[in-house]
């Protein structure tokens, strides 16, 4: 085992990522559910690209036993737009009369988006979910940045973590979302997260008119012309 896949190994036991999730739930089932799926990279540019990879997508669970899939990937390069390495992605969920819970992971490593635009060592996104008589909470403890840097803005890997749904334009470009955090249920009987720890939305300007004085362009709508996701993992409980 190499060290990159040791060091994955540990962070996943660190996490408390095991099939015994949530091994202190009551023995027996109830008409409750779990999901999840966690993926290191996604690229949809005109530069190129790539299915979610490597996907892993909880299977079905019922009655009282616990499921987990996990994937494993690795170097992953689409020319311009994205290169990372050792991509791994683990989900995994339980059900019990007392309490449900799921979580997912995913991390990459030597990230490198649109040419050195965006760098970072690594990235993990980890969410986990739970419901039981108390009510229902997602979390996304656990998900980190390390040597994250964006050209123009510098160094972000303070000793702070950055806020939930940091954005930063990126100029000429578009705009990156960190942390970019989807939640969803009611809080009561349901809950679910979905964390995407970079999301790049890439822009272009359509419709706009050149002044031919100041070369400047007037008007125009920004429409969406591609993304690029890295570390993206969801969870959710209903009971």
């Amino acid at each position: 085992m190499n060290g990159k896949s040791k060091h994955w190994v540990n962070r996943l036991a660190a996490l408390g990522l095991v099939v015994g999730l949530v091994a202190g739930f009551a023995a027996v089932g109830s008409a409750q559910s779990v999901g999840g799926q966690a993926y290191s990279t996604y690229v949809n540019t005109p530069l190129g690209s790539s299915a979610q990879s490597p996907l892993a997508v909880l299977p079905a669970v019922s009655g009282t036993d616990g499921a987990e899939a996990d994937a494993e990937g690795g170097a992953l390069s689409v020319a311009g737009a994205l290169s990372s390495d050792f991509l791994n992605s683990i989900t995994s969920g339980e059900i019990g009369t007392a309490e449900t819970g799921a979580q997912s992971t995913a991390s990459a490593a030597s990230v490198n988006i649109l040419n050195g635009l965006i760098t970072a060592d690594e990235v993990v996104a980890n969410v986990m979910s739970s419901a039981s008589q108390g009510g229902a909470f997602s979390s996304a403890d656990g998900s980190t940045f390390t040597n994250l840097a964006i050209t123009g803005v510098g160094s972000l890997s303070g000793d702070s973590p950055i806020a939930p749904n940091t954005n930063i334009s990126l100029p000429g470009v578009g705009y990156v979302v960190l942390n970019e955090q989807i939640p969803s249920g009611d809080g009561v009987t349901s809950s679910g997260l979905t964390v995407n720890m970079i999301h790049v939305y890439l822009q272009s300007l359509v419709g706009g008119i050149l002044n031919p004085l100041t070369g400047q362009i007037l008007g125009g709508t920004l429409q969406t012309t591609g993304e690029i996701i890295v570390g993206s993992a969801t969870s959710s409980v209903a009971s």
